[in-house]
């Protein structure tokens, strides 16, 4: 299958599925209809991307889609509690780069 036909599939399907309710286990997320925006990113960066996805084994877009409302959530919230997730996942951060690291 070209790539071409590969992304009209997976636009049919997303289409197809747009107004599907997420489950009831999804908690603290907004329920409603999801919008789609297309994003350019440099090649390099992009593959750098999809290689933390991989050993974080989750979808790229939901990588994405985490750093976008997690930056968001953090321009609406200036709590202490919004401080300490946001020091959570620098910490969190810290500790794969370390392990990718060749520093002890």
């Amino acid at each position: 299958m070209s790539v071409k036909h590969e992304v009209a599939a997976v636009q049919a399907e997303s289409e197809a599925s747009r107004e599907t309710p997420l489950p009831e286990h999804v908690h603290g997320r907004r329920r409603g209809r999801s919008v789609v925006q297309s994003v350019r990113l440099p090649e390099a960066e992009f593959a750098d991307i999809e290689r933390l996805a991989a050993e974080l084994d989750v979808p790229v877009s939901a990588l994405i889609r985490g750093w976008v409302l997690a930056g968001l959530a953090d321009e609406r919230s200036t709590s202490l509690r919004s401080a300490i997730e946001r020091l959570a996942g620098d910490a969190d951060r810290l500790r794969r780069l370390a392990a990718n690291s060749d520093v002890a």
